[in-house]
């Protein structure tokens, strides 16, 4: 009896402290979650600058002195830099701790943000956009690893998504109120809030890196070197961001002022096309803000290739077809299409590389930064040229090669 009795307590202290593991494993994985939700709004809270430029420059460029070429370059020299800092991030990021680095990226970004208001002319932008982009490479890095350390590759989709959705509050508030304020306020006033509102970021980033624990060694690892999925990886990236976020959002605000001219009257109110630009702009921020933890749901069901090929498919479709509209009732739709499968594309094309490690990554990120800033200066260079309608052919003809890429282009197993 005492052997069994013995046993029977052994056994029972060891059931209780696999439940008290369990619990902290569960608590453990409850406030990494938190930790998540705080890292994305801390980097949705560093983008109120560099949204608000997207609104203002390709609207009231002449009235700054700068020329549209000009805008172009402004628009995409932050992109430029990341071509290069991308991979200095990953490599300082794997050597020094994100809990100092993060919080630094943060302060600077709203400090920049906060200087486009005292040299307006096109020599200090320039400088301020590219350390902007030096920043946004640690920030961007930082939010991503992290989330996939605590995700894992079972809920890269739905995690990524939580994460992707809530950095869009940034671009959402970034746009709609850079769009707003600048018709009230003016440029400076605006770039003066914007960064006031970007310096709340550091705390809540610093709660965000204690709740994930995040350390130098806690953001993946590379599996495997780079090799033909990589590449073919690299490409959908280069073109979904050159599309979206570069011919499509840099040159909307030009087409709007274009059909509309300054203001739009819409029922009894008259709203500034600033203001409808950052509405727009901000329509498409609220698609991946509400729609990308589904879409994460959906691509872990689905696969990533099969969910890429579907998406790429549409939004190239769609683009074909606003080329050959010229009324705008017809074209919004269709734009938001375009958004809302721009969107799950982009988001299974950065899942896919996040799940490989740190190094495959930040190649991903210098693709599609490549392609955000050539996107810019092609948009504009077109509008130059009074060719602006190529912009729908050109996209939608670059989605339809993505389409293509995913269906033909990865046929491992882990992929699907």
């Amino acid at each position: 009896m005492g052997a069994r009795d013995t046993e029977h307590t052994g056994s029972s202290m060891h059931s209780s402290n696999a439940d008290r593991r369990d619990n902290l494993s569960r608590d453990t994985n409850f406030g990494s979650i938190f930790g998540i939700v705080a890292v994305g709004l801390a980097v949705a809270l560093s983008l109120f600058g560099d949204m608000t430029m997207y609104v203002v420059l390709p609207i009231h460029f002449t009235e700054l002195g700068l020329s549209a070429m000009q805008v172009g370059i402004l628009l995409s020299a932050n992109r430029w830099v990341r071509l290069l800092t991308n991979h200095v991030a990953e490599r300082m990021l794997h050597r020094y701790t994100a809990r100092l680095l993060f919080p630094l990226a943060l302060v600077l970004g709203s400090l920049l943000c906060a200087a486009y208001s005292a040299w307006p002319v096109f020599a200090a932008l320039l400088l301020l956009r590219m350390l902007w982009g030096v920043c946004w490479s640690f920030i961007r890095h930082t939010g991503v690893m992290t989330t996939i350390g605590v995700a894992g590759p079972e809920r890269a989709g739905r995690l990524m998504g939580v994460y992707f959705g809530l950095i869009q509050v940034g671009f959402i508030a970034g746009t709609f109120l850079g769009g707003l304020l600048f018709d009230l306020q003016g440029f400076g006033r605006t770039f003066l809030v914007m960064g006031a509102i970007s310096l709340s970021a550091l705390p809540v980033g610093i709660a965000g890196m204690k709740l994930t624990g995040a350390t130098r060694r806690s953001v993946g690892s590379d599996q495997g070197r780079p090799g033909k999925r990589t590449l073919l990886l690299e490409v959908r990236g280069f073109i979904v961001s050159l599309v979206g976020s570069g011919l499509i959002m840099s040159t909307l605000g030009f087409l709007l002022r274009a059909r509309f001219g300054d203001t739009i009257p819409i029922g009894p109110v008259v709203v500034g096309v600033a203001t409808l630009n950052g509405i727009l702009l901000a329509g498409r921020y609220l698609i991946n803000g509400i729609g990308s933890p589904i879409f994460g749901i959906f691509i872990d069901r689905q696969g990533l290739s099969r969910t890429q090929f579907v998406a790429f498919a549409v939004a190239g479709v769609s683009l074909l077809i606003s080329g050959l509209l010229k009324t705008t009732p017809f074209l919004i739709p269709l734009v938001i299409l375009f958004f809302t499968c721009s969107a799950v594309s982009r988001l299974a094309v950065e899942s896919q590389a996040a799940v490989a490690g740190p190094r495959a990554y930040s190649r991903l990120a210098t693709a599609t930064d490549l392609g955000a800033a050539v996107g810019p200066v092609l948009g504009w260079l077109g509008i130059e040229l009074a060719r602006s309608g190529l912009i729908f052919w050109v996209g939608g003809g670059l989605f339809i090669v993505g389409a293509t890429l995913a269906l033909f282009g990865d046929r491992s197993r882990s992929l699907r």
